[in-house]
């Protein structure tokens, strides 16, 4: 690993950070900090100076800062030039970019440009015991297993995913400096031409399970889509938000959306109530991060138990009825 600093690339939701830059920043801080470097958020763009005080007060110790007329849409080779010169300036050690699409295309090319390792869509990112190396986690096999992947070159590039970390409060009280750098672009530079952005729109059922405070799913222990009506009853009355595993939502017993796992919707919910899940590590990696989780299993020896905080040794079909009436009559 080289002694450079840790980067986050920042993206820009509108006016405001991104959600997973913010995400990013509080794993890249953890980072710094036990390996005694700094914080670098690089922002590019145009008219980007709100962007550049946010990644301050949520943790940077140095924004670095390009503004240009040129960079105001993404585009892939402007933006990997100024990149590129800003590397060979500060020559950092670790790079960490979202898992967006602009993100992942940024990413690769910076790798081949640049000729360095790269792990794409990690989950998670640790330091080995002695901190020497990385150990970059990363989903396998549909989210089945999860790889722990080594970067051999001496500069290291990662991709992460939203919600792979819990996003840091802000500090207005942070001490953080702007370093303004030129682009140094020509008109040249610029090959694509923007012709329109046009939003689109998250979808309504993700995003509010996204934002729930307590979220109800449902596993293969609901035996059929026709008992899939407890989950839905029982989020009804409790105010709270339906989630499945993947499973449940390839056989359609739900929308898609509603998936809770690695390759669907990471969740951080209040209250994580899971109903016949057996614990699958795709679904765990999902909801792991509930501040409370209750999980009902007629299997003591469910993985689900290891990860739950409250775990009941019941048959769903008896008690989530119980259930529902008692809270109900409440």
């Amino acid at each position: 690993m080289k002694n450079g600093n840790i980067w986050v690339i920042a993206e820009r939701n509108g006016d405001t950070l991104s959600n997973i830059t913010i995400e990013i920043m509080s794993k890249a801080k953890e980072l710094s900090k036990a390996l005694d470097k700094k914080l670098s958020v690089v922002t590019i763009g145009y008219e980007n100076d709100v962007i550049a005080k946010e990644a301050g007060v949520y943790g940077a110790d140095r924004v670095i800062q390009v503004n240009d007329k040129l960079l105001e849409h993404y585009t892939t080779l402007p933006f990997t030039k100024v990149i590129l010169n800003l590397i060979d300036k500060y020559d950092p050690a670790l790079i960490m970019i979202p898992a967006t699409v602009n993100g992942r295309d940024f990413a690769g090319r910076i790798c081949a440009k640049n000729n360095t390792g790269l792990v794409a869509d990690c989950h998670d990112i640790k330091l080995t015991d002695d901190k020497s190396d990385i150990k970059f986690i990363r989903p396998t096999f549909d989210g089945k297993l999860f790889s722990d992947v080594r970067i051999s070159s001496e500069r290291m590039i990662a991709t992460v995913g939203k919600g792979a970390f819990v996003r840091q409060l802000r500090n207005e009280d942070n001490k953080y400096d702007i370093i303004i750098e030129e682009s140094n672009l020509t008109e040249e530079d610029v090959k694509t031409t923007f012709v329109d952005f046009e939003k689109s729109d998250m979808d309504p059922l993700l995003e509010s399970l996204l934002n729930s405070k307590v979220v109800v799913s449902g596993g293969m222990g609901l035996k059929s889509a026709e008992n899939w009506h407890l989950v839905e009853e029982l989020a009804e009355a409790l105010g709270a938000n339906v989630g499945a595993t993947k499973p449940v939502a390839d056989l359609g017993w739900c929308a898609k959306e509603l998936q809770v796992g690695v390759t669907g919707a990471v969740v951080k919910p209040d209250v994580y109530i899971a109903l016949g899940i057996s614990g699958a590590i795709q679904h765990i990696n999902g909801m792991k991060d509930s501040s409370v989780i209750i999980a009902v299993n007629n299997d003591p020896e469910a993985p689900i138990f290891k990860t739950a905080h409250y775990g009941i040794v019941a048959d769903l079909f008896e008690f989530v009825p119980k259930l529902i009436e008692k809270i109900k009559a409440l």
